[in-house]
């Protein structure tokens, strides 16, 4: 009995010696470094909500858009790579939910439903094909979720109770208005036009017949195809008589580039076709080293920025591609997305879109500021015509390359066109 007595005694001095080593071994984190007189010890930051932000990509990946849709997701995802490795938004990252529009209105729309309530995003990006402008806009407006579309430009979709539908890009009759800025400048007086036959192409046919058809002087063709043609010679020998100094296919963004190969191909002398939204290396595609025969796109792109020679670089040296207007377009507006979410101080669709509606977002990579008017319109957009040119352009952008783009004319500050009925 003795003997287990002791035991205990030895058995409780070790454990009070162990304890005792223990707290000296912690004393040490637990004592505070003396604050210096006139400063305050810094509050430990709290964990960040790791729920993602979740933005809804609807853009085309199929069907004759698709040209445009792929190359707006890469700029997209871009965006989202460098936001998040910097933390995210409200300490948050940015999850991008990617849907294909199929070229179908009924799908898109139906789509965009799924995103809202199956994916619970926040916001969606990407429409480019106006038909589909048209269906997911009054999705968006009917399910109160903020919409910013690529290059679904017809001037029919905003309409005066838009709340929460912007663009990205200029209404189409703002390029025809900056087209004839550049002809009156130019002093071309034959026009030769081709359009496609959806909602964009009788857009800028509208706007053709009032903004150029008017110039004293000035003679217009226009000829209407449908979207999905690929041989244009038909409607080209129309204009043999013509014999157009300057040719507007803008209307036809799926044939633009098919449209001046083959007019090239008949002999013509244009001195430029000004296409639709700039594709710089569908263009080289196309035409090969006949693109810096006149080849002309407008874009809202800054390309002399030294901000867009650093993000294309960086572009590059993350997919090894040329950063071409449609993943700039991508890119920028995750950027101008991340900053309403950032500036509302939430995820809250309707606050998101709010922020958007009347604050003013501005990055040197682009020529106007995204600031819009109550129904979603950009306020005071302007429009760089860009060129293709032989050389290859500066820095890293695009080593190796014949060809570079060069701003040949900026428009006037084009004012917002008064809101549908």
């Amino acid at each position: 009995m003795k003997g287990r007595y002791v035991g205990l005694v030895v058995l409780l001095m070790v454990a009070i010696v162990i304890a005792g080593c223990a707290q000296q071994t912690q004393q040490p984190a637990q004592e505070k470094t003396p604050t210096p007189s006139g400063e305050k010890t810094a509050t430990p930051a709290k964990p960040p909500d790791q729920k993602p932000i979740k933005i809804g990509v609807l853009a085309p990946f199929s069907g004759p858009f698709s040209q445009y849709g792929n190359p707006y997701l890469k700029g997209a995802q871009f965006a989202v790579e460098e936001i998040n490795a910097k933390g995210g938004v409200m300490g948050r990252p940015i999850e991008l939910v990617i849907r294909d529009t199929k070229n179908n209105p009924s799908e898109a729309a139906t789509t965009f439903e799924e995103l809202v309530y199956s994916e619970g995003v926040s916001a969606v990006i990407g429409p480019v094909s106006s038909d589909i402008g048209l269906a997911t806009s009054r999705k968006a407006e009917e399910l109160e979720v903020p919409l910013i579309l690529n290059l679904a430009v017809t001037e029919k979709i905003h309409k005066e109770s838009n709340r929460y539908t912007f663009r990205a890009n200029p209404a189409a009759p703002l390029w025809i208005i900056a087209a004839s800025e550049y002809i009156k400048e130019k002093g071309y007086k034959r026009i030769g036009v081709i359009v496609a036959d959806y909602s964009f192409g009788h857009s800028i046919k509208e706007a053709v017949e009032k903004y150029i058809s008017t110039i004293p002087g000035v003679t217009v063709q226009i000829e209407v195809a449908p979207v999905r043609e690929s041989d244009f010679t038909p409607y080209l020998r129309k204009m043999a008589d013509l014999n157009p100094e300057f040719m507007l296919v803008t209307g036809h963004p799926p044939g633009a580039k098919i449209i001046m190969k083959q007019a090239l191909e008949l002999g013509f002398q244009s001195e430029g076709y000004i296409g639709a939204a700039l594709l710089e290396d569908e263009w080289v595609s196309a035409l090969g080293k006949s693109v810096t025969k006149g080849a002309m796109c407008f874009a809202g792109a800054d390309y002399s920025s030294e901000e867009y020679r650093k993000v294309a670089e960086r572009y590059r040296a993350k997919t090894g591609e040329y950063l071409n207007y449609q993943a700039l377009t991508g890119y920028v507006t995750i950027l101008h997305l991340a900053w309403a979410i950032d500036k509302a101080g939430s995820d809250d669709p309707k606050k998101i879109a709010e922020t958007i509606r009347n604050g003013k977002f501005e990055t040197p990579l682009f020529v106007y500021p995204f600031e819009y008017t109550e129904w979603g319109d950009l306020k005071n957009a302007r429009l760089a015509l860009e060129a293709f040119r032989e050389g290859e352009p500066p820095g890293n952008i695009n080593p190796g390359a014949f060809w570079k783009v060069e701003t040949v004319y900026v428009s006037s500050n084009l004012p917002a066109l008064p809101p549908q009925k």
